[in-house]
């Protein structure tokens, strides 16, 4: 896959793909099993480039999906453990405007940095999805 001049993404036989083909919403998650001249054979059937609108890619070097998880999880204990100090300490119960902003502010950022785990790539305007031969011996 190209942005303009510059390589993005490159995908040799054997390696994962996760592309939306034209007409359909999914992602599909395959094993590259073959590259011919304008198409990559994968699960046994060759897909041409031109069907493939979007690739998908997930990110790998930091969780967002548990990170979210984790600051969902966090909330109402950010909230437990101010009622807690609120007991020892001899005061109301009811949590402070200061405390309920940060743990909304936790369950939002939970909820949002899921949505971070996958980049997807559009086809057409931006990027390109082209097939470089690999062996200049098969130009001849």
């Amino acid at each position: 896959m190209k942005k303009g001049n510059l390589s993005k993404v490159r995908f040799l036989s054997g390696d994962p793909i996760a592309f939306i083909r034209y007409g359909s919403t999914d992602v599909e998650d395959y094993y590259i099993q073959g590259i011919g001249e304008d198409f990559i054979v994968v699960a046994g059937q060759p897909v041409p480039l031109k069907k493939i609108t979007c690739l998908v890619q997930t990110r790998k070097g930091f969780n967002f999906r548990s990170s979210g998880q984790a600051l969902i999880a966090a909330a109402p204990g950010y909230l437990i453990i101010g009622a807690i100090n609120s007991l020892f300490a001899g005061v109301s119960l009811v949590p402070s405007k200061t405390s309920l902003i940060v743990a909304g502010s936790f369950l939002t950022t939970g909820a949002i940095l899921p949505l971070f785990q996958t980049k997807k790539y559009p086809i057409g305007k931006k990027y390109r999805l082209l097939i470089v031969p690999a062996d200049p011996a098969l130009n001849k």
